[in-house]
């Protein structure tokens, strides 16, 4: 099993601005899990430039080192490690996206299975729409949380549905898999013309009192219930968006090689 150092630790709880629990319980948990989603932003520049995508240690390195974010391959696998390295019981779980036909068998989804003294959580910090804290396995009625009312309902095979407020997001396995088991799923997102991960590179970070979004060059600020949504003109400003509400720092916005837009000067579609 991978284990992380107590210098990485250290640095790694710094980066989400938490502290080491006491010991490795629910409430160290929720306390770890909701500091991830609040400082980590799920974002896919990787999947519109073509740099790497790892999980494990590549994925902490950058996690950490970069002050990045990531997809769920990466940020789920990172906190995984981070958990694993704080004591956690922590298994990796499989499953498919829902789109309008159900659970779409070309797309993945990685999560976590995390045991306590109390109970078993699905722990998620890689997805637009994860709550914020984690969610009972063994619960079949609504668990409130501060991203809205989810639910999880048993599915064919013994599988999982997990929706927020009524809508559907994923279905996930209850068998525990390799990180590996990810790398097919990787490939198909990061070449199919399908791949919604392919068409403009997402930034998604939520706030104590709302969220920042931005898709492609659409940023959308959202504050105790009141929303704003702009389209950003110039690429300095993006770049800026990036830096402001994201951390993440870019010198060049992201190109996609086969882009045709990568040969007009524009940095990214203009939408």
């Amino acid at each position: 099993m991978r284990t992380m150092d107590e210098h990485v630790i250290d640095a790694y709880l710094d980066r989400i601005g938490a502290t080491r629990p006491g010991r490795a319980d629910a409430d160290g948990l929720r306390r770890l899990h909701e500091r991830h989603v609040l400082s980590v932003p799920f974002e896919t520049i990787a999947f519109y430039t073509g740099e790497p995508i790892g999980h494990s240690m590549d994925a902490v390195r950058k996690v950490v080192d970069d002050h990045r974010g990531g997809s769920c391959f990466e940020l789920n696998s990172a906190f995984g490690l981070l958990l694993r390295g704080l004591g956690y019981q922590v298994e990796t779980i499989w499953g498919r996206i829902h789109r309008a036909a159900g659970p779409d068998r070309r797309t993945g989804h990685m999560a976590l299975r995390v045991r306590t003294p109390s109970a078993v959580w699905l722990v998620d910090v890689g997805h637009s729409n994860n709550s914020r804290r984690p969610l009972r396995l063994d619960l079949r009625t609504p668990q409130g949380d501060p991203h809205g009312t989810y639910l999880l309902t048993a599915a064919e095979e013994g599988d999982i549905d997990v929706s927020v407020d009524g809508r559907l997001l994923y279905r996930m396995e209850t068998r525990a898999r390799d990180e590996d088991y990810g790398e097919a799923v990787l490939w198909w997102y990061r070449t199919s013309p399908e791949s919604p991960f392919t068409k403009r590179p997402v930034c998604v970070r939520p706030t104590e009192s709302g969220r920042y979004s931005l898709k492609g060059t659409r940023f959308t600020s959202e504050e105790n219930g009141s929303e704003r949504v702009r389209d950003i003109e110039t690429d300095a400003e993006l770049i800026e968006i990036y830096k402001r509400y994201f951390g993440i720092g870019l010198n060049t916005l992201p190109v996609r090689a086969a882009d045709p837009c990568g040969h007009c000067g524009k940095g990214q579609h203009r939408e």
